[in-house]
């Protein structure tokens, strides 16, 4: 409860976030569909001569066409559910550092969101529909050949987004993040015990204590207490009150006996 709770309220705020990962999931989606309506199988269009190349293929290993060797141990269907899992550990893993590091760096809270968004489209969608990828986009070295090759591997936009997202996480942790000093770490700790529980850690232990058995013996035990105290302090009050009552009356009985006893002398 108190996960979703946080996860709810993180959503709320998250708005960069959201808006690049349905970005990127929506780019992804759109590009294969077209490609895929308009394309056959193996066909190639050329957009920039001996560089840019539009070549529609079925992708069964990881991003850039790669098994790591894996197809050889789980065959190709163990490799799409392999893949297919670590792509939800993965959306699981960058989700969690993504909230984590709610309210700081932008920078870091959208390189996540690209990786997330592009292990959503290739690995989750793609593989789990249609148990392959759909890859078109294709570059060649301008007719040299490199690592034994004229062609770089054929990806997408969903292999696009991770690697650059991995890239700016890299880049500005390596050339921009400075680590925070002990003292402002210090600092920090210590305005934050300052102020208190959240609002939301006050409602979620509110919620919490309302539910947990000791808690609502304790108070009812607490309601059972001030009842017979309130039942004591009306006793208290009543009895108080007829005492006082009685002492007016005798008092008046007394004042009008004396007033009798000197009428009857003055007679």
């Amino acid at each position: 409860m108190r996960f979703l709770r946080a996860v709810a309220d993180y959503v709320k705020v998250a708005k960069i976030e959201l808006i690049v990962i349905v970005a990127a999931v929506a780019v992804d989606l759109i590009s294969k569909a077209i490609v895929d309506a308009t394309m056959d199988l193996y066909d190639s269009v050329t957009l920039i001569p001996k560089f840019l190349h539009i070549t529609y293929i079925h992708n069964y290993a990881a991003a850039f066409g790669s098994t790591f060797g894996l197809d050889k141990i789980l065959g190709e269907q163990g490799v799409i559910i392999f893949f297919i899992v670590v792509s939800f550990l993965a959306v699981g893993f960058f989700g969690y550092l993504m909230y984590r590091n709610r309210g700081k760096s932008l920078v870091t809270r959208i390189s996540f969101a690209l990786i997330i968004g592009g292990a959503i489209g290739n690995n989750l969608i793609d593989r789990l529909v249609y148990g392959y990828v759909r890859d078109f986009i294709q570059f060649q070295y301008f007719g040299l050949t490199i690592f034994g090759s004229q062609y770089f591997a054929i990806f997408n936009f969903a292999d696009a987004a991770l690697c650059i997202g991995v890239a700016m996480f890299a880049v500005y942790y390596i050339f921009i993040y400075k680590e925070p000093k002990k003292e402002e770490l210090a600092e920090k700790e210590a305005a934050s015990s300052l102020n208190g529980e959240s609002d939301t850690d006050k409602s979620l232990n509110a919620e919490e204590n309302a539910t947990n058995p000791e808690v609502l013996a304790s108070a009812e035990e607490a309601i059972s207490i001030e009842k017979t105290v309130g039942k004591q302090d009306l006793n208290l009050n009543s009895e108080s009150t007829d005492k006082k009552v009685s002492d007016d009356t005798d008092g008046t009985i007394t004042d009008k006996t004396l007033e009798k006893n000197e009428h009857d002398k003055k007679d």
